[in-house]
């Protein structure tokens, strides 16, 4: 009996950790520029907000082009951006709203005001991109940054939390026994993502060597004798990353091996 009233709690639980705001509970987005603002709360929003732009602009190893031969629906770059905002410590709500009898979606970026939290609004469909490599862009009025946003992204019927994501569950390792300089070597990562797909790898070097890819494994020669550090970071389909770090002695030449041949 305990056990059965702990299972319904849980599933109550959940299910109310992912309801919708709807109505009078709907979060509130005022333009930057609202007289409620105190100045260090517009000082804190436009700071917000040249942060989150910077995340949106900086992009991703795949164009949304490429991201759109996956086959992603427009709601799978609103989830992705919205969880890449969420690995950046961001508080996101997903809002939908009726355009011209058409339901579209956005996200709403929570940001900590004296007054509470402040929102910016972010449009995802790559149709509506400034860029093709941004995954999103804040939804400015006229898209000039700092002004007023756009009024259509103020009003929404509903907004809810992006339902939850496991961030990948990754380990980082070298599969050849020593490392030599100037000879390659395998990097490899193994695991997966608990409730989705790996999307792509970012491999980064002591020696400022930056690399994108798809695939969980690198082949890479060192350049330096010495200890240098690899680390890569795994992306999911829903924006959510798990980073891993490891450091390899590069050796000038293999070891002897000390068998007596």
């Amino acid at each position: 009996m305990k056990r059965l009233v702990l299972l319904i709690v849980l599933f109550v639980s959940l299910a109310v950790s992912t309801l919708s705001l709807v109505g009078a509970d709907l979060p509130v987005v005022r333009q930057p520029n609202d007289p409620g603002y105190s100045a260090a709360d517009r000082a804190a929003l436009a700071a917000a907000w040249t942060a989150v732009e910077g995340i949106l602009n900086a992009g991703h190893p795949l164009s949304s082009v490429q991201m759109g031969k996956l086959g992603w629906a427009d709601s799978d770059f609103v989830q992705f951006a919205a969880g890449t905002l969420q690995s950046a410590d961001y508080t996101v709500l997903l809002a939908s709203g009726s355009w011209a009898g058409t339901t579209r979606t956005w996200i709403l970026v929570g940001v900590p005001l004296s007054s509470g939290l402040g929102y910016i609004p972010v449009e995802a469909i790559p149709s509506a991109l400034a860029s093709s490599y941004a995954i999103g862009q804040i939804a400015w009025q006229n898209g000039v940054s700092g002004t007023s946003f756009d009024s259509r992204y103020l009003s929404f019927t509903q907004a809810a939390a992006p339902a939850p994501n496991s961030p990948p569950a990754v380990t980082l390792s070298i599969a050849d026994r020593y490392v030599i300089v100037d000879e390659t070597t395998t990097l490899m990562v193994t695991g997966g993502d608990p409730d989705g797909v790996i999307l792509a790898y970012l491999w980064t070097f002591s020696d400022g060597t930056e690399i994108a890819g798809t695939q969980p494994v690198l082949w890479y020669a060192f350049r330096e004798v010495g200890d240098a550090t690899v680390s890569v970071t795994a992306i999911d389909t829903r924006g959510v990353r798990t980073s891993l770090s490891l450091k390899a002695e590069v050796l000038a030449e293999a070891p002897e091996c000390g068998c007596g041949h």
